[in-house]
């Protein structure tokens, strides 16, 4: 079958396993060829997938390799790549070589039919070749070589680095099976696209979706189109930069304008730069003038041949500096709690100069908070705008390290998330002054709702956050991650996780986690209040600090798991629901000062072993005594403590009455809140920038 250029073939997915798949070629794809995959479903991962699949049959040795252009970003997990999969059926054992949204390829399988998915970053980092389990590549490469799978990434597709080889003792896969492209969105109802060129060694016939992907995905394929690549930017000062890029493929035209599209981060329009007419493939560059200092810019190449074809670059980013030079010296002032964010283990944000970037959010939607968060480097948040943000069921993750989100900066009555939840899966944040409310998002027990409030994954480290509130989780509504280190949570009020409400296990009112392994954490400051149980829960090997905090209306107060360590003093803990330890479990701990105020429960339970000195202290940790920690947190817990929304101040008022009790809905107090939208500009200084953020948080404090 030949096809000319331009050639256009469209299929909409088949919806569901089993029904008719659609042929797109039966030659093998040539290089001027643009595959575009879009797919659904929740996932590639655990005991069976939900994707789409553009695939063949194979038998024996194969050598896939493909170009992955660009991947929506419709949740960091979104992914495609290389799949070799032993049939199509949703829990069949499966190797697939993935690419993610920030770039990163790893390695993942499934050793056999309804077993649990492991990878080079989660469950089989042994088995890679490279630190940290992937790599940062655009092309894929995908092996089998008798019964050893070979995984390679490369940034250039000639110089090829080995992720990874695996062989039948980690995945059974008969010598007949498929190949293909898989795209999966991560999110539930929504499709992600998936670009890809350069498509080598296989020529797929099958067009489906995989398991219950919720939308029906599809694949465009289009022959001899132009293609045209973003480069670096150069010669960047505090408002100009250098913008490059490469034609690299006509598409059969005699000429093309190339040009560059670029915009503020999180701006939503482009503004296009003058175009040169290039004749063949080839380098070229723009200079832009009149930026503005200390902000991000998102570009991208564009190319319109002379044909009427258009090609588009995937996005980069370039931040500019500030006008100043260095740093200027001064703290700022002291928090009005007597613990400051920079009192725990963590240094907050010590990345944070006069040259960071600023990104401000002018309107309370998703997609400018969204965007904001996902800029790759070191990057300063601030708010010009008040109101509710509605995360519409989907979880906003902080996948990139060095974020400083400063809901100080919002003008009153500050930054309320609802119906979502803050996951902070990267190093070095700082979160202050946000509230975030998921709820139950007006959704039944059988919907699988189950979000938390706010998180960090798994593996982080060096994280704040403070002054923030927490309520309405239906899992946990302010956990610590697993196997993560110097954590600090400081000044946070966390109250009121819906009880029964669409958890898969009922009843399920809890307060923090802090996951098993996780070092140096500190909770300082900070008061929960009906919370049935987690108050916290110190999982097994884990090394925490737990001072200065108010406990109220709870069935278990901290619970440990064995070789668990904690130094725990000054806590106040009121109103007990059972007649059990307030520190309770099988860990190790120096208890001292921690008080119960309305009950004769014995503060210290039979398992623990009480230690005659503090295992671990931050430094700069200096506690109150007991008496006085009452009063000072319910003066100073949750975001802008001297703004505070109705919702804040009714559950603290309960702590001072003596009153209220656990919810299964956000509609029994009130519901979703409803504030103001606010706005006014901001001018982040060109120098003294630590010092202006600690002024701003004084001022709400």
């Amino acid at each position: 079958m030949t096809h000319d250029r331009r050639t256009f073939l469209q299929t909409v997915g088949a919806g569901s396993l089993g029904l008719a798949t659609i042929p797109l070629f039966s030659d093998t794809v040539a290089a001027a060829t643009l595959i575009t995959i879009r797919g659904g479903g929740a996932d590639i991962w655990n005991t069976e997938d939900a994707f789409h699949y553009y695939h063949d049959e194979f038998s024996g040795d194969i050598d896939v390799r493909v170009r992955n252009t660009a991947l929506e970003h419709t949740d960091p997990n979104a992914k495609t790549g290389i799949m070799v999969r032993e049939s199509l059926a949703p829990d069949a054992a499966n190797v697939m070589l993935r690419r993610t949204p920030n770039g990163a390829v790893s390695l993942q399988w499934r050793p056999e039919s309804g077993a649990e998915t492991v990878s080079t970053t989660s469950g089989g980092e042994d088995e890679s070749e490279v630190d940290g389990g992937s790599l940062e590549a655009e092309w894929l490469r995908l092996c089998r070589r008798g019964d050893t799978f070979e995984a390679y990434g490369s940034s250039d597709g000639d110089d090829w680095t080995l992720l990874a080889d695996i062989d039948t003792e980690q995945v059974a896969i008969s010598d007949e099976a498929s190949v293909g492209i898989p795209v999966t969105s991560h999110s539930v109802g929504e499709r992600c696209t998936a670009e890809l060129r350069d498509l080598t060694g296989i020529s797929p016939t099958g067009n489906q979706d995989i398991g219950d992907v919720a939308v029906s995905g599809g694949v465009d394929v289009e022959t001899g189109v132009p293609f045209v690549t973003t480069g670096d930017a150069t010669d960047v000062t505090a408002t100009s930069a250098t913008l490059h890029g490469e034609l690299t493929d006509l598409g059969g035209a005699d000429s093309a304008e190339c040009y560059v599209e670029y915009r503020a981060v999180p701006n939503d329009s482009w503004t296009a730069t003058r175009g040169q007419t290039l004749e063949e493939p080839t380098a070229f560059s723009v200079d832009l003038d009149g930026l503005t200092s200390r902000r991000y810019y998102e570009y991208r190449t564009v190319v319109e041949t002379s044909d009427g074809d258009v090609a588009v670059g995937s996005p980069a980013t370039v931040g500019t500096p500030s006008r100043s030079n260095g740093t200027a010296p001064g703290r700022g002032p002291q928090s009005a709690s007597q613990i400051d964010l920079a009192d725990g283990f963590a240094d907050p944000a010590p990345w944070l100069d006069d040259d960071t970037p600023v990104i401000p959010i002018t309107e309370p939607t998703r997609r400018q908070l969204t965007a904001a968060l996902e800029v790759d480097g070191p990057r300063l948040v601030v708010f010009e705008t008040s109101g509710v943000i509605d995360l519409e069921q989907q979880r906003l993750t902080v996948a990139t390290d060095e974020l400083y989100l400063a809901g100080q900066t919002a003008p009153s009555p500050g930054i309320t998330l609802i119906k979502g939840d803050l996951w902070i899966d990267a190093n070095d944040c700082v979160i202050q002054h946000l509230r975030v409310r998921p709820g139950d998002a007006n959704l039944t027990s059988e919907s699988d709702w189950e979000p938390d409030g706010i998180r960090t994954e798994d593996g982080t480290e060096n994280n704040v956050i403070d002054h923030c509130t927490a309520t309405w989780a239906v899992d946990e509504n302010l956990s610590v991650g697993y196997d993560t280190a110097e954590t600090t949570v400081s000044n946070c009020l966390i109250a009121e996780p819906l009880q029964d409400a669409t958890h898969h296990k009922g009843d399920h009112g809890y307060g923090s986690l802090i996951g098993d392994g996780a070092d140096s954490v500190t909770l300082a400051g900070n008061v929960w209040a009906h919370n049935y149980d987690r108050n916290p829960r110190l999982k097994q090997g884990t090394h925490s600090v737990v001072a200065n905090n108010l406990v109220y209306h709870y069935n278990d107060g901290i619970w440990m798991d064995p070789e668990t360590t904690a130094s725990i003093e000054g806590n106040v803990f009121r109103r007990p629901v059972a007649a059990q330890p307030v520190v309770f479990g099988d860990g190790h701990a120096f208890v001292a000062d921690t008080v119960l105020d309305d009950a004769s429960n014995p503060i210290v339970g039979d398992g623990i072993t009480e230690l005659d000195s503090r295992p671990l202290w931050p430094a700069a940790l200096e506690p109150l005594e007991s008496a006085a920690v009452v009063d000072h947190n319910l003066a100073n817990a949750g975001a802008r403590p001297a703004d505070r929304t109705a919702t804040d101040e009714r559950i603290l008022a309960q702590l001072d009455a003596g009153d209220g009790t656990y919810i299964d809905s956000q509609s029994e107090v009130g519901g979703y809140p409803d504030l103001p939208v606010r706005t006014r500009p901001i001018s982040v200084p060109q120098s003294g920038t630590r010092a202006w953020l600690r002024a701003k948080a004084r001022a709400v404090e």
